[in-house]
């Protein structure tokens, strides 16, 4: 909590005149990664500086991102679904960064499949990521099950994948490319096995605070110049290509005393 305390309190004693836009999510890759990179935050940061605007982009949880944006400490929350735009009332911009959807990954070898909220309740376990919103009905079923487990912190896809290997529990879910990107990343993408997708693509938003909508218009406006001028499909093709087994080697380490002995 201290961690997350400092990092805040730095974004509100930048310097008045700057008046950079404060951007915050959790690691979400590809969509949003360490180091400020991954697709999302690139265009979105992209969006502001070609306008002559800066930014400052943090880490934090996404509740916690969540709840810093109601207090105003944070100017913007990134990939956000519809549902969560209205739950917390924030400003979309009506710009669509991209699309999620509810993806299901057991290990390799068993054969379960999920195409609809009925398939879930053959399975033990299942995980997902706390305050995501995955949609009425995928929510109403993992709330109403005692046995969900929902991991949080700075890494909780990746916490839900050491667990399904550990045999914690039985599935996991969350976005196709995330779950691969972050398997990867772990080289432990061979252990992994796609079950099946429940529901349709839902768009992601960018949320801005009811006091941002000048910068959510700013927001839309630098998205339209940067389509008009190709950075925008530059930036998408960049991260088309799950990476190889190269891993973010302090990510790695962090995550390293989790993962289980595979392979002995």
């Amino acid at each position: 909590m201290f961690k997350y305390l400092m990092i805040l309190l730095s974004l509100i004693s930048i310097d008045a005149h700057a008046e950079p836009i404060r951007i915050a999510s959790d690691i979400w890759c590809p969509y949003i990664c360490e180091n400020e990179t991954g697709y999302v935050v690139e265009l979105t940061k992209r969006a502001f500086e070609i306008q002559g605007q800066t930014t400052v982009f943090v880490t934090i949880p996404y509740k916690r991102a969540l709840l810093e944006l109601q207090r105003n400490n944070i100017d913007a929350v990134l990939a956000l679904t519809p549902g969560a735009i209205a739950d917390n009332q924030l400003i979309d911009a009506g710009v669509v960064i991209g699309y999620n959807s509810n993806d299901f990954y057991t290990l390799i070898g068993k054969d379960e499949s999920f195409e609809t909220i009925a398939d879930l309740n053959q399975t033990s376990q299942a995980a997902a990521v706390s305050g995501y919103d995955y949609g009425v009905e995928l929510d109403a079923w993992l709330n109403a099950h005692p046995n969900t487990y929902f991991a949080s912190g700075n890494d909780p896809l990746a916490m839900n994948i050491i667990r399904l290997i550990k045999g914690r529990h039985s599935v996991i879910v969350d976005n196709k490319n995330v779950i691969e990107y972050t398997a990867s990343q772990l080289n432990l993408s061979q252990h992994l096995r796609y079950a099946g997708t429940i529901g349709l693509p839902v768009p992601l938003h960018v949320g801005f605070s009811q006091k941002n909508q000048a910068n959510a218009t700013i927001f839309a406006n630098g998205i339209k110049m940067l389509k008009a001028n190709g950075e925008y499909q530059e930036i998408i093709n960049k991260y088309k290509i799950l990476p190889g087994t190269t891993t973010n080697k302090a990510r790695h380490k962090r995550l390293q005393k989790f993962l289980p002995v595979i392979n002995k």
